[in-house]
């Protein structure tokens, strides 16, 4: 199963412009069915290798690691098309905390996992990292 997850704005103005551009296989997660198991499953998801744009100053790339850990309803989600929503974001201009908030509440609304977690961390700059946080504690790692 398909499902189309796009970040792009949901203003009417450019509601037109979501239409009729495509940003290919980015906009796309892909799911399938969760398997059936005796035990309850745990899926971790990392990834050193997600860019996004500082929105402040600085202007450059800010750099992430990024680990997805959840407990699966009825659907799971396909690691390629993940690693292809999360590079979509390389030339989006955001902040660590819209970052993160963004990725779990699409994630929540795809997934509808019984539980999840996210973590969103920021490579240091200038002697600071910044790391956030978001979901179940229990399923940190």
């Amino acid at each position: 199963m398909l499902v189309g997850l796009s970040h792009m704005s949901t203003d009417p103005k450019q509601e037109s412009e979501k239409e009729t551009v495509s940003n290919g296989p980015a906009d796309i997660l892909e799911t399938f069915e969760t398997p059936e198991s005796d035990g309850q499953q745990v899926l971790t998801f990392d990834t050193d290798e997600v860019t996004a744009q500082c929105p402040f100053d600085f202007g450059g790339p800010d750099f992430y690691t990024f680990k997805l850990r959840y407990i699966p309803n009825d659907i799971c989600i396909e690691s390629k098309s993940l690693k292809l929503y999360l590079q979509s974001f390389r030339d989006e201009e955001i902040t660590a905390e819209e970052f993160g908030s963004e990725i779990f509440n699409a994630f929540t609304k795809l997934l509808g996992p019984k539980k999840m977690y996210i973590r969103l961390e920021q490579a240091r700059r200038g002697g600071i990292e910044e790391t956030v946080e978001m979901g179940d504690q229990e399923l940190r790692p």
